[in-house]
């Protein structure tokens, strides 16, 4: 289990951010770029998911080797991460492989 799948048609947007106009999902892979971590690398499935895997990168430019127990940490923060988008709620969404 090294990569969480999004099925971005599943996720759901407070309501707060729908009457402020925020776009609906699915939103294109660049949006995923540029909102996740530097830790995390968006990709794009055949099917239309969003795949989000880790790669080992750190903020001062180091690669960080990527064990077993590091894969384990890096996957438990990715899905922090996505918890804590206080107006996004990715819970139906999520779809680990």
């Amino acid at each position: 289990m090294h990569r969480i799948v999004i099925d971005q048609t599943k996720v759901r947007i407070d309501e707060q951010l729908i009457r402020r106009g925020a776009t609906p999902f699915p939103r294109p892979l660049e949006w995923w770029q540029r909102t996740l971590p530097i830790w995390v690398t968006a990709s794009e499935g055949i099917d239309g998911t969003v795949i989000l895997e880790p790669n080992g990168k750190v903020a001062n430019g180091r690669q960080r080797k990527l064990t077993p127990t590091v894969l384990r940490q890096e996957m438990k923060a990715i899905r922090s991460y996505l918890a804590s988008r206080t107006h996004l709620d990715f819970s139906d969404a999520l779809i680990e492989a």
